[in-house]
């Protein structure tokens, strides 16, 4: 028999695959896209067989332990696409596997150690005389049955005990075991009665016989006999008891006798939302008819093919993205549709759910593991021919994909920032459907800057709809400068004092609240009329910061350069980055001072003017504090769109993925906070978001209306607001961008340093910024600085920014290159921490 070598990827941070020898015995169970079990260093570890082959270069391998599947679980597709994501994210190809499947499917294996019994008090005081770090690794064992060596090395406080186990291994005082890792993650299997033809007949005969000795089993049955009239094969067998009243052991007895047949079945755990909503039917208009068209040619095509559908808010997009969907599966295909986390609300589910015959797989990122591991398993067994879901389910394991929807494709929440790989999921959809030749859609009422000029070159078809459905007008939008509106308050709080002076009255307070006037009159006139009322502001909590007006010092996290956010439900400071809670404090913390004001404007501040100003006004506040438990976020939706609330106010979750027929007014509390932020996209993403929430006014046969507040009355964003101007903007920002070779002109790498030491963060991020200086071709460095939020959960952080000419260089292959040949150059301090950001979505 041939040797047989295994090219396996796992989940470890080194950006390489390893050879394993595969033992005669698992020949045949070894495939490219399998999970095998192996040896790695003192750890085992589930990884992805990539490659086999029959020779090879290395010598001294490991065998393969064992294979984990039966079939393969990672499609040559998928392997595919991960490679790519893995070399253009800088991502060592097994940690991007492990983010493209479920938790549970690829494992760590883990060592424990425990203690061998004997006299506790003369083995510790022995070992007390050879080292203080024996004994305690001793006292530790000696408390616990067993132990894993990375708990007892927290426990020790040290990492450097292998030797020292090893030893005492040797002396016979512990014993060492390999916990050999088996997935945890595992089908619910439910136990059900099977309604078998024939068998309802016997039942009718039994339950007479048995009926004078057996009272319960003859009722049982009778239940059984009505269950079985309404066409169910089976029926869950805790159900069945449940509706009965009967209990486990008369249905035992009733096995027993062969009158009744149970067997286990899988059980998926799945996302469900409520179904409040009726189907309705929909007509397509000209311009939805014409996109269609469009894409029904491109289907034709059958080659890889991308457009960008532009259409206005309310035009129709996801109707056109279900027809599409549904010609697609018609031919046997399947689809994909990413919608953004914050879009991906019950109201956008239901409507594909509704639409479509075929099943429909929901995949939030909230979902459990569990149901996470069930439905990707489902969607590999071919029950579901659709997925919706966030930006993981771009890997979803469709096989036969024919297209690919992304919804609000400018959403930066489509950028994984915060765990490697750092991908794009709107760029991986571009990329896999080009592998598969798909179609993708790219959907946007607000396209990003880069996919718009990319329309506009040619490199997407563009599609437009340029007006809503049923023929609805784009609301009225008016602005309010609350400068002006400060002006008149300090004006009239003056006018008061002459009078109190006069009169000998206590002059009033000055307050200034954060509802202008104009805003609480245009409030009040659709509570009276009975119409609906959204309000965003885009930032949670009471207040941003609580400041001492003694000496101007602002409460800080202990672990991060940020203020503290003052929440008012639970009296307490927190930070949104790290968070670390801690109580109000009485004093401020520099002066002693007691003078202690919040200051800024959040949700739930805003919540309390309302009620103030409306007290019989119903109000629904959303944000991540109300929506922090499962099913809450469509609880709220529902109770909204029904009519039991008069008011909604949130953050930018109530800005997006809304269709609500009786809103009418959409308030913007502060439109400034975006457009503050140290980001040159930050006026993009102002536009987008206040477009976005002024799409969900007036959405059927009343006209919506749109009040901004804000203090920035000449930021040119403003002006093409006003007119719904996407073109005009687009324009504008365009020559911006490419007078500074920001993208669409330019590619960008962020590159970022981390530690807690700030002087070994700041010296080996000057390092690599000298050696790199030795590879770039063409290549603009910004930095190293400290980043604009300089410290995070007790680590300081310095970013790189590099940035290459896109007429130089189209694919932005050259950056990467010098990158990742400087990244393999350079040796990373210990304590330090390195990583690469390809096409960021943030600057901070």
């Amino acid at each position: 028999m041939k040797t047989l070598y295994a090219d396996i990827a796992l989940p470890v941070p080194v950006d390489r695959t390893f050879t394993y020898i595969v033992p005669p015995e698992l020949h045949a169970a070894a495939r490219v896209g399998c999970r095998a079990l192996v040896s790695f260093g003192r750890r085992h570890l589930i990884g992805y067989i990539v490659s086999l082959a029959d020779s090879t270069s290395l010598s001294s391998l490991k065998p393969v332990r064992d294979i984990m599947d039966d079939e393969p679980t990672m499609t040559e597709e998928l392997l595919q696409l991960t490679r790519w994501v893995g070399k253009y994210y800088f991502a060592p190809w097994g940690e991007v596997l492990k983010a493209a499947t479920p938790r549970g499917l690829v494992l760590e294996g883990k060592r424990s150690v425990r203690w061998r019994g004997g006299d506790s008090a003369t083995v510790l005081t022995r070992s007390a005389r050879k080292s203080k770090q024996r004994r305690e690794i001793l006292k530790q064992l000696k408390n616990s049955k067993r132990i894993t060596i990375a708990t007892l090395q927290k426990k020790v406080g040290s990492k450097s005990i292998y030797a020292l186990l090893n030893e005492m291994a040797r002396e016979g005082l512990i014993e060492i075991d390999e916990e050999i890792p088996r997935p945890w993650m595992r089908p619910r299997l439910r136990k059900v009665v099977l309604f078998i033809d024939g068998l309802r007949d016997r039942w009718m005969e039994e339950s007479d016989r048995l009926a004078p000795r057996a009272k319960k089993q003859a009722q049982l049955l009778k239940e059984l006999i009505k269950f079985s009239t309404h066409g169910r094969e089976s029926m869950p067998l805790q159900e069945v008891l449940k509706l009965t009243g009967s209990n486990l052991s008369v249905m035992s007895a009733l096995v027993k006798k062969g009158l009744v047949k149970i067997e286990e079945r899988e059980e998926e755990r799945s996302w469900t939302y409520d179904q409040f909503e009726q189907r309705q039917a929909i007509i397509l208009n000209a311009h939805q008819e014409k996109a269609l068209a469009v894409i029904h040619e491109l289907f034709a095509e059958g080659e890889y093919r991308s457009c960008l559908l532009h259409g206005v808010t309310g035009s129709g997009k996801t109707q056109v993205y279900i027809e599409a969907i549904r010609t697609a599966t018609n031919q046997g295909k399947t689809a994909i549709v990413l919608v953004p986390e914050i879009s991906l609300t019950p109201q956008i589910v239901r409507r594909f759910k509704m639409s479509l015959d075929e099943d429909v797989a929901v995949m939030p990122s909230r979902m459990s593991v569990r149901e996470r591991y069930d439905a990707w398993r489902m969607i590999q067994r071919g029950k579901y021919k659709v997925v919706i879901g966030a930006r993981s389910a771009v890997f979803a394991p469709l096989r036969n994909l024919g297209v690919i929807v992304v919804d609000e494709e400018q959403e930066a929440s489509y950028k994984q920032y915060d765990a490697v790989p750092k991908y794009h999921a709107r760029d991986v959809a571009l990329m896999r459907a080009s592998y598969c030749r798909a179609v993708v859609i790219l959907g946007s009422a607000t396209p990003s800057m880069e996919s718009y000029y990319n329309a506009r070159s040619g490199k997407h078809i563009l599609i437009e709809l340029p007006e809503r459905v049923d023929r609805a007008k784009l609301p009225h939008i008016g602005i309010v400068d609350m400068t002006e509106e400060r002006r008149r308050a300090h004006e009239a709080y003056r006018v008061s004092l002459r009078v109190d002076r006069k009169s000998g009255a206590r002059p009033p307070k000055l307050t200034f609240g954060t509802l202008s006037p104009y805003l609480k009159e245009k409030i009040a006139d659709r509570l009276q009329k009975q119409q609906g009322v959204i309000l965003l502001q885009n930032r949670r909590g009471f207040a941003p910061y609580l400041e001492c007006l003694d000496c101007g010092q602002v409460e800080q996290c202990a672990n991060c350069n940020v203020s503290l956010t003052y929440h008012l439900v639970r009296k307490q400071m927190r930070c949104h980055y790290c968070g670390s809670v801690r109580p109000v404090p009485d004093e401020c913390a520099q002066c002693r001072g007691r003078s202690l004001e919040v200051r800024g404007i959040g949700t739930q501040r805003v919540e309390e003017e309302l009620k103030r100003e409306f007290p019989s006004a119903r109000i629904l506040r959303m944000d991540l504090d109300t929506t922090a438990e499962r099913g809450s976020h469509d609880r709220i939706l529902k109770t909204f769109m029904q009519g039991s609330a008069d008011l909604l106010l949130g953050t930018q979750m109530v800005a997006k993925g809304l269709d609500i027929s009786h809103v009418t007014l959409v308030g913007v509390i502060s439109a400034d906070t975006q457009m503050r932020l140290p980001d040159f996209r930050s006026s993009e993403r102002t536009f987008q978001l206040l477009t976005q929430v002024a799409g969900r006014a007036g959405r059927r046969s009343i006209e919506g209306e749109v009040i901004i507040q804000t203090s920035q009355l000449q930021h040119y964003c403003f002006k093409y607001v006003l007119k719904h101007d996407f073109i005009g903007f687009y324009e504008e920002e365009l020559e911006m961008r490419r007078e500074l070779c920001y993208p669409p002109f330019g590619r960008l790498a962020l590159v970022e340093f981390k530690g807690q030491k700030e002087i070994d963060v700041e010296s080996v991020a000057n390092e690599f910024a000298r050696l790199l200086g030795s590879f770039d071709r063409g290549i603009e460095k910004l930095g190293p600085a400290p980043a604009a939020i300089s410290r995070i959960r007790r680590n300081y952080r310095y970013h790189l920014l590099l940035k290459g000419d896109r007429v130089n260089d189209p694919s932005g292959r050259n950056l990467r290159d010098s990158l990742r040949k400087t990244q393999q150059r350079f040796q990373v301090r210990s304590g330090v921490q390195l990583t690469v950001d390809i096409d960021p979505q943030s600057m901070m």
